[in-house]
């Protein structure tokens, strides 16, 4: 047993097909989805993302939640689920930038450029769509490609690299940054997880590939790479739009808590004036970045988001939706129930569940974990039914309509589950790297 066949149960229900039909037959239809518990709304969501093959943006509540939704969403489809996430160390703390988060942003954004045709689905929040993009026009011109078997002009390079706002340094460690020894030219990119190494042949690239600056080593050889600036700061306002104006017009969106929406952006741009006035006159040198932000004023008007939402199919799993809906799809479904870490207590509620119809499954993304439930079954001696899922979900559910009981091992010993988003190089780490190569 596998998510693909608990998806299939998804796909053929009723109010997925309902859905499907909405989207495909009616211009922007707005449809409510009512009763979505935990790790549900990505199975709904897959399988709708599967019928339909075309663009979503799931917009969650807070980041944390757009985390867990990103992170079930790659469990369940064949391509991870991008992450677009807002510029800073915190959401609405505009003082300082976070540059993980701004190679994330960057890189989501130019995978939507290079990918048009590609139906990608992207996980964000409202702090994030706050935020003006670049145009995709501008950062195609922008960009710097490198390929193999052509020729490199290395001073010329080093020059635009300069231009750009990239930083020159002895060994990369996080973007903006690139190094030059002999005929080995390292760049971190803003819109790449991870550094480049470019090698020349005398004046020709001989080969490039992605590594790791922890340990220097090769991850994968690539034909050529695309050098990004930093969005944030190398393009005046005027070249930045609304993240929601890139998307291709047959994008379907997903809005966790549509009510809650106009609230949160408005905070935003409260938050983002105060910080404004508060930077004025920056004189710090490490404030320069998030100083010159709020000056050319990258943000938007709550107004002008809530309006875009108009142009875009939408779903709404909040109680009160932003956009009269002209269908409602309810789901009898219920959290998974808290078992205090008695395996008992569980014994009889998987039972239960057999008895009534409904298919248990646990998942758990340490396949030791599931494991360790055969055998404390076993041990037992329960004669019990149930399927092992090795895939980590947020939150667990009780679909009472399909008969499914998706239950997690973190909520079954009550452990924190923490989501599974892109950590920064450590810079200590670096230099410990530089050190020890030195």
């Amino acid at each position: 047993m596998n998510v693909d066949q608990i998806l299939e149960q998804y796909q053929r229900d009723v109010r997925t097909q309902r859905l499907v039909q909405a989207v495909q037959t009616q211009d922007r239809p707005a449809l409510q989805l009512k009763g979505l518990i935990g790790a549900q709304i990505a199975f709904v969501a897959a399988a709708a993302r599967q019928l339909l093959e075309q663009p979503f943006l799931l917009i969650a509540a807070d980041k944390e939640e757009a985390a867990y939704w990103q992170n079930d969403l790659s469990a369940l489809l064949p391509r991870p689920a991008l992450f677009f996430p807002d510029s800073y160390r915190r959401p609405t703390g505009f003082d300082k930038l976070d540059r993980t988060n701004v190679l994330q942003r960057t890189e989501t954004v130019s995978q939507l450029v290079e990918h048009p045709k590609a139906p990608a689905v992207v996980v964000t929040y409202p702090e994030a769509l706050f935020e003006k993009v670049v145009a995709p026009t501008n950062l195609q011109e922008a960009a710097i490609e490198i390929k193999v078997g052509t020729e490199l002009d290395v001073p010329f390079l080093i020059d635009i690299l300069v231009e750009y706002g990239f930083k020159r340094v002895d060994f990369v460690y996080e973007p903006g940054q690139f190094s030059v020894r002999g005929g080995i030219i390292d760049i971190y990119s803003y819109g790449n997880e991870h550094p480049y190494r470019v090698e020349l042949f005398d004046v020709e690239v001989e080969s490039i590939r992605t590594f790791d600056p922890t340990s220097q080593r090769s991850t994968k050889n690539i034909a050529f790479v695309t050098i990004v600036p930093n969005v944030n700061t190398e393009f005046k306002a005027e070249q930045k739009v609304s993240f929601l104006a890139m998307l291709p017009p047959n994008t379907l969106l997903w809005l966790s808590d549509g009510a809650r929406l106009l609230d949160q952006l408005q905070d935003c741009f409260e938050k983002a004036k105060a910080a404004q006035s508060d930077l004025e006159n920056v004189v710090h040198r490490d404030r320069q970045e998030e100083g010159l932000l709020l000056k050319e004023g990258a943000f938007l008007f709550p107004r002008e988001i809530m309006q875009a939402l108009e142009d875009y199919a939408l779903l709404d799993s909040s109680t009160d939706p932003v956009r009269p809906p002209q269908d409602q799809l309810i789901y009898q479904t219920s959290p998974q129930p808290s078992f205090n870490k008695n395996i008992q207590y569980l014994l009889q509620d998987l039972n239960r569940n057999t008895a009534d119809g409904v298919t248990n499954y646990i998942f758990a993304d340490n396949p030791k974990q599931l494991e360790r439930f055969y055998s404390i079954f076993e041990d037992l001696e329960a004669a019990v039914q149930w399927h092992a899922i090795p895939k980590a979900l947020y939150q667990g559910f009780v679909d009472r309509d399909l008969k499914i009981a998706a239950y997690t091992d973190h909520q079954i010993f009550e452990r924190y589950h923490r989501s599974q988003l892109r950590k920064g190089f450590d810079k200590n780490t670096a230099l410990k790297v530089k050190a020890l190569s030195e």
